[in-house]
């Protein structure tokens, strides 16, 4: 069974160490041991202190391990996690290290950690170029979740920002549904879907901790981190055509229908290719259509609607899906994450959006 799990490497001077006496919810099991000797991290770290934890040069290691199955609420045992770390390194000096995420913080920083962490708090994404190849990302701290690590290849540095927003994504459907990607599972991101395929292929039978970098099997022992293994992630070029490892066509649309809801300062995302929207039949292109999305009224239904620019009566709409309806009509794909209230008309000069009944986010309350 998967579980939930945080280690947190704790490196100090020796002088004093780390306390096991705070108190712990039910269920979660608490273990803090001393390594017999101080392991530091043989690869890449992230967030603002890498740099400076690489400099450090500790006299102790102490590991803070805690687990939990994964009934009840995920957001929860780490928002615990979170309180624990704070008091048993509290008035320690030194550096601490989230071991499945590879970031460093100040010890006397612990408290200024996420108190109730959001998905995206609990991963790292790492960025490797590979020249003409593009880049490839991979993820750190999915396994946290008791969710494989994933991995996939992208061509292009403007879509670096989508590129890790697909991957919390990920952490937020494992985090709040409770439910692990496995190897052959679909999923949908956007308009688009996603296919997993684990990465050691279909008859592997060896460890998964070997998936991981070798910092973690030095400093995991097995019988509390036995590895979740990696995932990679293929995507579709085309709603019709057949799936492919790299992930760009999906990210750039990801970024032209951010980029659109960013000129118009709202929120939204786009639904899938399956949902469906209402059109006439008479559309034969671009120009003169017009566009208009409702609140839709099922999980099926996107709320959009595309006609020629005629009068037409409800009864003349036909059901399609979003995907026949970009396959027709691909200029409309950028605008499919504007939200309920938005009205598009296409001319020769381009497209007019009226965005004045759009549903927007309620701003903040400002504090006292």
């Amino acid at each position: 069974m998967p579980l939930l799990s945080s280690f947190f490497a704790i490196y100090t001077h020796g002088r004093t160490s780390p306390r096991a006496d705070v108190g712990v919810p039910r269920g979660v099991e608490l273990s803090l041991t001393q390594l017999d000797e101080v392991v530091m991290p043989d690869t890449s770290l992230f967030g603002p202190h890498a740099a400076e934890m690489a400099r450090y040069r500790p006299h102790a290691v102490y590991l803070l391990a805690l687990v939990r199955d994964t009934k009840g609420s995920a957001g929860s045992f780490f928002a615990d996690c979170q309180q624990i770390l704070a008091e048993a390194v509290e008035g320690l000096e030194g550096w601490g290290l989230d071991v499945l995420r590879m970031y460093p913080f100040p010890l006397s920083g612990a408290r200024d950690l996420p108190e109730d962490p959001f998905a995206e708090d609990l991963i790292s994404v790492g960025f490797h170029e590979q020249g003409d190849h593009g880049f490839r990302a991979e993820t750190f701290g999915l396994s946290k979740l008791g969710q494989r690590e994933i991995s996939f290849t992208f061509k292009g540095g403007e879509l670096l920002e989508d590129a890790a927003i697909l991957c919390s994504h990920l952490a937020d459907y494992a985090m709040s549904q409770g439910r692990r990607v496995e190897n052959k599972q679909t999923m949908s991101f956007g308009f688009d879907k996603l296919l997993f395929l684990a990465a050691e292929g279909e008859h592997y039978n060896g460890t998964f901790r070997g998936w991981h970098p070798p910092f973690m099997s030095r400093l995991l022992p097995e019988r509390l981190f036995t590895g979740v293994g990696a995932l990679k992630v293929m995507g579709y070029a085309r709603p019709t055509a057949p799936p492919q490892l790299d992930l760009t066509p999906v990210l750039h649309r990801a970024l032209e229908q951010r980029l659109v809801l960013e000129e118009y300062d709202l929120t939204g995302e786009s639904p899938h290719q399956s949902a469906t929207a209402r059109m006439c039949s008479c559309i034969t292109g671009i120009l003169g259509l017009r566009a208009e999305r409702k609140e839709p009224q099922s999980q099926k239904e996107s709320g959009w609607s595309f006609t020629c620019g005629k009068e037409h009566q409800p009864s003349e709409l036909q059901n399609r899906t979003l995907e026949e309806a970009a396959l027709k009509v691909p200029e409309i794909m950028k605008y499919l994450a504007l939200p309920p209230g938005c009205v598009l008309k296409f001319n020769e000069q381009g497209v007019h959006v009226d965005t004045h009944r759009a549903r927007r986010d309620e701003p903040d309350e400002l504090g006292d």
